[in-house]
């Protein structure tokens, strides 16, 4: 059987990265680093708001294209094909909109990708041919990696429009990218995660300043039931007017009950920014990301080697803790 080291966000922290995989014993071979016995899967987001992207970016490339590594798409790289594939209904704008309130915050999330890659560049351009070219999910029989969230309705949805070993067409794109559509609710929970709609009453203002509407499941946890379990408001997080947040109440909630992971195969994503000792989420989910762009925060690894119910010792960390 295959051993994989399932590996969380980059966000363009190469040098932890880098960290990393010394620590699991891969080495570079001819360009690339490799392990003589095992393979690393990362779940998305290579970059993105970290200082060094295009380093990171080109590390997991070669991996890639080495056969060292497996990589499924994070909604960081999904939201760079968006931003720069053309929106024929818009002429002079994109999928992902450059244009307005809401093109000014897509940019200003984008703008240090941006920034280090050269927009535009032949090497933004192969970026972007790479992108597209990653698997939205992949189902390795023992386990299954997704970006956030594993839900065979939605992976259904893409099925429909994406072939393996097919780069992502600018018409999946486009739909995709069009509120409404059932590409775009699938790609919405796939790769960003599903999330509970919150009364106006219970708008929240995250660390960024941003105010939200929902707040994201934790689809993965079999024992959430109500809306005060199931739904992720962080601690310390404000009203919209600063004032202190009530939570959520102890309501039960459709929408746990409906994305909840039953499976038996072990479940692998990122995405959620976990923080503290790293451990399974539930008895068959394992989130990797634990804020490895944050300073003083650790890149992480999943060492499996064939178990069907993951432990927490099988957890490897850069900066160890």
């Amino acid at each position: 059987m295959a051993a994989y080291d399932v590996i969380g966000d980059v966000h363009g922290s190469a040098d932890k990265l880098i960290g990393l995989l010394d620590l699991l014993g891969y080495r570079v071979v001819d360009g690339a680093y490799r392990h003589p016995e095992r393979t690393a899967v990362f779940v998305g987001d290579l970059m993105d708001r970290g200082p060094a992207q295009v380093e990171a970016v080109r590390i997991v490339q070669a991996m890639h294209k080495a056969g060292s590594a497996l990589v499924v798409l994070g909604n960081h790289e999904f939201n760079a094909i968006s931003y720069a594939t053309p929106d024929p209904a818009a002429p002079g704008d994109f999928a992902r909109t450059h244009q307005g309130r809401h093109g000014a915050h897509n940019t200003h999330l984008h703008r240090s990708y941006l920034d280090q890659v050269v927009e535009g560049s032949p090497l933004h351009r192969s970026h972007l041919e790479w992108f597209r070219t990653l698997p939205l999910y992949l189902d390795l029989g023992g386990i299954r990696i997704a970006h956030a969230c594993w839900h065979p309705a939605s992976l259904a949805v893409l099925d429909k429009w994406t072939t393996p070993d097919t780069p992502l067409s600018d018409a999946f794109v486009l739909e995709a990218n069009t509120r409404g559509a059932e590409a775009f609710e699938a790609v919405e929970v796939v790769l960003k995660g599903p999330e509970l709609r919150l009364p106006e009453e219970l708008t929240w203002r995250d660390p960024e300043g941003t105010v939200r509407q929902s707040a994201r499941l934790r689809w993965w946890d079999d024992a959430a039931t109500t809306q005060a379990e199931a739904a992720m408001i962080p601690r310390g997080c404000t009203r919209p007017d600063g004032s202190h947040h009530p939570g959520l109440p102890d309501s039960p909630s459709d929408e746990a009950v409906r994305f909840r992971y039953g499976d038996t195969v072990p479940v692998f994503f990122g995405h959620y920014w976990f923080t503290g000792t790293p451990a399974p989420a539930a008895s068959r989910a394992v989130c990797v990301d634990y804020s490895a762009v944050r300073p003083g925060f650790p890149l992480v690894a999943y060492r499996w080697d064939g178990e069907a119910v993951p432990t927490a010792d099988r957890f490897v960390s850069f900066p160890a803790r």
